[in-house]
């Protein structure tokens, strides 16, 4: 097997085939009125938005979003033709409950979107904020990607998105939990041609890692056709059967448990290294990281040498050229930001290698 570290989930070719049915996104423990399983988080949030617009012809599209964030989070708004205003990060990527109530009635806006940052609870005192927000008439989405196995209280926002492609080699798969009321037109159908490119990708690279068949230009090659399918996405779709299955097997709890191990050895390989900064420098027991993110100031050269040690980490958000104003700290973050993979495919073994590799 060649020890790669990061990258793409791969998929074994037996995985998803145990004909189990997949929960309803309510085992993330939100609760509400109705959900729906859809392809993408991106497609979520847009199907947010065209409820919102149903419910209320005149709302002034007006929203708030987090400073730093990804390209697919505020791209759904440009589509429906919001204007965007953000609302800025502070030490452990944090947002302070103050600022959202001061930024959201600086700017009137009438849709306020949140999320936490890496598994970790970066919303201080934000469910009081959803309450007061509602009272006004505010409605609030959280999407919650980045949290969806930790355990901390969440909110009670109007309406929960997420993609849980993040998580697992599932070629797609997001949701939307609504609070109240019921969500019109439910997509039925799956996009087919996405998932079976991404099938194949997925499973070539394992035959590539495991079984020594095939290159890696193949895979990624077909992991772009993937990806390019999902990006062109014009209609709304459901989870496709092979990522509801393989999400249906899933092991939660080895999930959560190689994940935390992982991190815990990063933490205490990497403390002492003064040419990098951990965000988040303790792991409380109510998280689950997504991954283990550090900021630094060479990040490329940094990059370059964990691939040539077989280590990809990514940089999890770039800064989409499209991006709405930011703050001084957003910047900063989306200049430094570099993201060590921790996923539970790997082990405290490769955790050390990678820590070698870095304090070397």
């Amino acid at each position: 097997m060649i020890r790669e570290i990061g990258s793409n989930f791969w998929i074994n070719p037996g995985e998803g085939s145990q004909g189990k049915q997949i929960d309803s996104p309510l085992q993330f423990g939100y609760r509400g009125s109705d959900y729906v399983w859809m392809s993408t988080g991106r497609s979520a949030t847009k199907l947010v938005l065209k409820i919102i617009e149903e419910r209320n012809h005149d709302i002034q599209k007006v929203v708030l979003l987090p400073s730093f964030t990804c390209h697919t989070v505020f791209e759904p708004f440009m589509d429906y033709g919001y204007q965007i205003h953000t609302m800025p990060l502070y030490a452990k990527f944090t947002t302070s409950a103050e600022d959202i109530l001061y930024y959201q009635e600086k700017y009137n806006a009438s849709v306020v979107l949140v999320h936490r940052y890496y598994g970790f609870d970066t919303l201080p005192g934000f469910n009081k904020v959803v309450e007061i927000l509602q009272k006004k008439g505010v409605v609030v989405i959280e999407d919650c990607t980045q949290c969806l196995y930790s355990s901390f209280p969440i909110s009670n926002a109007d309406y929960v998105v997420a993609s849980i492609r993040k998580w697992c080699g599932v070629p797609d798969g997001g949701f939307v939990i609504c609070k109240e009321g019921t969500i019109p037109s439910k997509p039925i159908s799956s996009d087919m041609q996405m998932v079976e490119a991404k099938r194949i990708a997925s499973e070539l690279k394992y035959k590539y890692l495991f079984e020594g068949k095939g290159d890696k230009p193949a895979f990624k090659a077909k992991y772009r056709e993937a990806e390019s399918l999902l990006d062109n996405q014009k209609e709304f779709f459901t989870i496709g059967n092979l990522s509801a299955s393989i999400q249906a097997e899933l092991d939660v709890e080895l999930l959560k448990k190689k994940r935390r191990d992982n991190y815990e050895v990063l933490l205490g390989g990497l403390q002492n290294n003064e040419g990098i900064r951990i965000i988040f420098d303790s792991l409380p027991d109510d998280v689950v990281p997504l991954y283990f993110p550090i900021l630094l100031d060479n990040r490329e050269a940094m990059q370059d040498l964990l691939a040539d040690n077989d280590i990809y980490a990514p940089v999890v958000w770039p800064k989409a050229d499209n991006s709405p104003s930011i703050d001084d700290v957003a910047k900063m973050i989306y200049e430094k930001i570099l993201c060590i993979p921790i996923d539970q495919r790997y082990d405290v073994e490769d955790m050390q290698r990678i820590v070698e590799v870095i304090n070397k």
